[in-house]
């Protein structure tokens, strides 16, 4: 009852809520024809849904952990699914050739990057696919890499498979900034390294890889003969005018050696749209070695849902993804002068992607733990703990931003009192 109460209140401070510049209600879309489009300021009562961002949240707190977003989806996708469920058929589907045209094409004008439509596969979920990768090129106790602080997920199934992870951490420096620790990368590597999984765009962090940067670990990892995966769920997501570098276009050698996954379900908020997702692989032998794979463990067949959601995604408009990286800018900013007038021991990262920020509350002095602890049990905020990215997270947050305004502020003050005691 008391989260419930809480969603109630903000949703009615919601209404007057500061939106940022350029944030409208409604839009006119690029077809001509008029479209109401979800009013990010909106609180939604996710109750009854089933939601694992919520399930956590007790006593009022504020969930701001796992990477879904507060925010209705884009009408367009919506309306494809309304419409494909308003035919009453749900049989058996193939995936037909628009899908893969229509990810060539999203890769096209969204990256920059000119993808074959044969270098397209179906792909069940991003992490279940690279969980496929690693059993399809590596064996029980071979290595694969992983750049911590780093999505914990990589290390869960890396273990859970019976594989080692071996840590490549990333160097920060004084100036607060990230970078790949190519010379470290190149004295792990043994006969037994099969993999490096890369997260491109940076999850924690927000970093968008540099080309310059890939093209290096592309040649370490070729000359090495280890497969990159390469993680680019967060892509689409790009902030602030800047534009991902899809691995695989890097070079010859990242196209050789390289795996990309990706899909809709995070810039279009379809994350409970489970199997959304696709792979590039422009290596015709891997390309043909991993999608046997999927074949051969019945994982090949999207659901006609997806279909659907995927070619709405990318085909229909892009005025839903420009506005909701606006109004992410817009909450990022509002952390950013959080953090600088308010002085916590509490410092912000700047991502350059996605809906994530992370925080080093180093300065406040208190082990991870008890860290956690001040955030949930004296602030009733929920973050990420950033021990669970591995080495290098100790002392940091994740916080999810993908919310109205008057959550997010409500739950900056609320750190405000409990950490300026």
């Amino acid at each position: 009852m008391r989260r419930r109460s809480f969603i109630k209140g903000m949703a009615a401070a919601g209404a007057s809520a500061l939106v940022p510049s350029g944030v409208t209600t409604a839009l006119t879309s690029c077809s001509g024809k008029d479209k109401e489009w979800p009013d990010f300021n909106e609180v939604i009562d996710r109750s009854g849904t089933w939601s694992i961002k919520y399930s956590r949240a007790t006593d009022g707190e504020i969930p701001m952990w796992i990477a879904d977003m507060d925010f209705r989806t884009d009408p367009y996708v919506s309306e494809a699914l309304r419409k494909r469920l308003d035919r009453d058929v749900m049989g058996y589907t193939f995936t037909p050739p628009e899908f893969y045209e229509a990810v060539a094409e999203w890769e096209k004008s969204l990256h920059g990057y000119n993808v074959d439509p044969e270098w397209v596969g179906y792909a069940p979920g991003v992490i279940t696919s690279i969980n496929q990768a690693y059993l399809t090129f590596t064996e029980p106790g071979d290595k694969i890499i992983i750049q911590p602080p780093v999505y914990d997920h990589f290390r869960l199934y890396i273990e859970r498979l019976g594989r080692v992870a071996v840590d490549n951490p990333l160097i920060l420096d004084e100036r607060g900034h990230y970078r790949m620790d190519l010379e470290g990368l190149e004295n792990l590597i043994d006969d037994r390294t099969k993999v490096l999984v890369l997260c491109n765009p940076q999850n924690p962090i927000g970093i968008l890889w540099d080309r310059e940067t890939l093209a290096s670990l592309a040649e370490i990892c070729e000359r090495h003969g280890v497969v990159v995966i390469s993680d680019e769920i967060h892509g689409d997501l790009a902030l602030y005018g800047k534009t991902h570098t899809p691995f695989c276009s890097v070079s010859e050698a990242a196209a050789r050696v390289g795996m990309i996954f990706a899909g809709p379900t995070k810039a279009f908020n379809l994350a409970g749209l489970s199997g959304t997702a696709f792979c590039v692989i422009p290596d015709k032998e891997k390309r043909e070695r991993y999608l046997g794979a999927l074949r051969n463990a019945k994982l090949d067949e999207p659901s006609v849902m997806t279909i659907e959601a995927v070619l709405a995604a990318y085909r229909k408009d892009k005025t839903w993804l420009g506005y909701v990286k606006k109004y992410i800018e817009g909450n990022i900013f509002r952390v950013e002068r959080f953090v600088s007038t308010n002085f916590l021991g509490i410092k912000s990262i700047r991502p350059q992607a996605s809906f994530l920020i992370w925080l080093d509350c180093r300065e406040v002095g208190l082990p991870q733990k008890e860290l956690m602890e001040k955030f949930r049990k004296e602030a009733k905020v929920i973050p990420s703990d950033g021990l669970s990215y591995g080495p290098g997270g100790e002392g940091f947050v994740r916080l999810n931003l993908g919310c109205p305004v008057s959550v997010l502020d409500e739950a900056l003050e609320r750190i405000r009192k409990a950490f300026g005691r």
